[in-house]
């Protein structure tokens, strides 16, 4: 037990949990309570002059207490029976006399019942029995599962207790209190509409809580007495504010990381992050990293033809990652996502090409990227794929497939192609993403996203619907990239507003939209040249043979590819699979042996493409 002395204005605003109240409340009412959530944590009291953090069952007995009771038995699969250590040890002989032992093991579902039956019958010791763990005495026999339900049912429905000399005021029950992590493990008629049982959630700690008690914790840092109260205060209530969603035991583990790193108490947000991470090192912040960042710009460029504005904009993102400045002007910035990208615009003009360029700047490979095609996510039982299926469901023990890519590579790019063709549930996952920097999985598994680059591609506004005008295009190869730029950004935010209602998702974008713009001719001769010269390439290293064409072969291959841009570079890629590979590779096949084969002239008909060569 920790405890701090509070000035006496921090002290009158104590508020206890809720399920505090909720359960001294319902004892005077109820028989059974199931109690589930976060059952393993630290919970605030009020004492006399301090407020103190104590675990779960001191503070369940604290309530019992308050309300007349003498005992709060405990029941686990591992120690069996014990009596709470605050409760009077004199009780043990007491209940000994009662034929309730403890050390017990109720191994059995009929085990428990009758340990239940007995301590919820018992009228000289008013006692509570907490069976801890109780998801693990669910998993035997079905039949004598649905026994002891039934049998417990009753219990809870008996009569109270007549209490003899103990006095008006002792409690007229002996309540069983459910530990589980969901209070779905147990039986949904046996919660639902029971008069009789209380099902209480515990909660995660608030802010109040995490600071009270990282004030306490703080102590334990070696710099903690050297920093002025106000800017103490100011590092505490500011990683308080990035705890949100953790536990009071995590705050523990993270002070004691600070401690055995050396960060103190001025670097406890960077060993939070080390907590939630998994690891002390950061890419983000290595001077490797920061190297390649300043050639960027040049890599990026040379990779992706024809965006000049697209690589622009997400240089400058990218830039601001490593600076650690993404959302700095919101009060959650440290566990948002580093950066935050929407690609929008024509098919085949460079989006996931980019993606994978800037994944390789960044960590070398451009596989270091977790890429998911949206369009398989288009059905609402696809959801369960990402964030997992619910329990019982084929596939629950692997987890969802989203968060289980984050846990194993935290440092890394998430793709997410063609966001647009995605189911409308699947947006809440990435609101929580963008937001608040993590993912939980059906399993309870967390996954934290604050040190991942996000990236969205969509060709949301390239289409109108009215196809009596521009053939149904809103956007047209003639639109100059200033006309681009503001049409598209218009139509992402009108399809989240309008479309899917939901513009929270849009604000969380803000102004990371990135739009792309069609091929121009310029740019189609440098795709068309450097897609050539990597099918040459791969001649060369497939069958050792040089591959050359003729200046008039040439120019008619560039004919040919680049012809209609509306397909962008793709369309270019695929045109010159048509026109230049198939030809070519039925030339190869006949002439296995020749090591040079230089492309003279190229004649295209009505379905295929002849070639001469020499």
């Amino acid at each position: 037990m920790q405890d701090q002395t509070h000035n006496p204005s921090d002290f009158l605003d104590f508020v206890a949990p809720v399920w505090f109240e909720e359960l001294a409340t319902g004892l005077a009412i109820r028989s059974m309570f199931v109690l589930s959530g976060n059952v393993r944590d630290l919970y605030p009291i009020k004492g006399d002059s301090r407020i103190e953090f104590v675990d779960f069952e001191s503070a369940v007995w604290m309530v019992l207490e308050e309300q007349g009771y003498a005992a709060l038995l405990i029941h686990d699969p591992v120690d069996g029976l014990r009596l709470h250590p605050e409760c009077d040890p004199r009780l043990a002989e007491v209940l000994e006399s009662c034929g309730i032992a403890l050390g017990t093991v109720a191994e059995t579902p009929a085990e428990l019942t009758a340990l239940a039956r007995q301590v919820a019958r018992e009228v000289r010791v008013p006692a509570a029995l907490m069976l801890d763990y109780a998801s693990i005495a669910l998993r035997d026999d079905r039949r004598a599962v649905e026994r002891m339900f039934v049998a417990l049912d009753k219990i809870a429905r008996g009569p109270t207790l007549t209490r003899g000399d103990l006095g008006p005021d002792c409690p007229a029950r002996n309540p069983i209190l459910w530990v589980l992590d969901r209070s779905g493990d147990l039986p949904e008629w046996f919660i639902a509409r029971n008069p009789f049982l209380r099902d209480l959630k515990v909660g995660l700690p608030d802010l109040s809580d995490r600071i009270a008690y990282l004030n306490i914790q703080a102590e334990a840092l070696a710099d903690a007495g050297e920093i002025a109260l106000a800017k103490r205060q100011e590092i505490i209530e500011t990683f308080s504010v990035r705890c949100e969603g953790l536990t009071l035991r995590d705050v523990e583990r993270v002070v004691a990381l600070s401690r055995a790193e050396d960060f103190g108490l001025t670097g406890i947000t960077e060993a939070l992050r080390s907590y939630q991470i998994g690891t002390t090192r950061n890419p983000w912040t290595s001077q490797v990293m920061r190297i390649r960042i300043k050639n960027a710009r040049q890599v990026l460029e040379k990779r992706v033809k024809g965006q000049p504005r697209g690589v622009e904009k997400t240089y400058d993102i990218l830039v601001r990652a490593i600076m650690g400045l993404s959302g700095a002007q919101t009060s959650s910035r440290g566990n948002r996502p580093r950066g935050v990208l929407f690609f929008v615009g024509p098919t085949g003009t460079g989006k996931t090409e980019l993606a994978k360029a800037l994944t390789e700047v960044m960590f070398g490979d451009e596989n270091a990227m977790h890429r998911f095609d949206m369009s398989e996510f288009m059905n609402e039982e696809s959801v369960g794929r990402l964030v997992g299926p619910p329990p019982g469901a084929p596939g629950y023990e692997e987890g969802g497939e989203l968060v289980n890519a984050a846990r194993e590579r935290p440092f890394s790019v998430f793709l997410f192609d063609e966001i647009e063709k995605s189911h409308p549930r699947i947006l809440d996952t990435f609101l929580q993403i963008l937001d608040d920097g993590r993912l939980s999985d059906s399993r309870g598994e967390t996954a934290f996203f604050s040190e991942s680059l996000i990236i969205f591609t969509s060709n949301i506004g390239m289409v109108g619907g009215d196809r009596a005008a521009n053939a149904g295009q809103r956007i047209l190869p003639s639109d100059g990239p200033d006309v681009i730029e503001e049409k598209l950004t218009a139509a992402v935010a009108d399809h989240f507003r309008y479309e899917l209602r939901r513009p929270e998702l849009f604000n969380r974008i803000g102004q990371n939209v990135v739009p792309f713009e069609f091929i121009n001719p310029r740019s189609s001769v440098i795709i068309f040249n450097a897609v050539l010269k990597k099918v040459c390439a791969a001649v060369r290293e497939e069958h050792d043979v040089e591959i050359r064409l003729t200046q008039s072969a040439h120019a008619a291959l560039l004919e040919m590819c680049t012809e209609d841009l509306n397909d962008g570079g793709r369309g270019i890629g695929n045109r010159l699979e048509t026109f230049f590979i198939n030809p070519l590779s039925r030339i190869l096949f006949a002439r296995p042996h020749q090591p040079v084969l230089t492309v003279t002239g190229l004649q295209r008909n009505r379905r295929e493409v002849e070639m001469t060569v020499q």
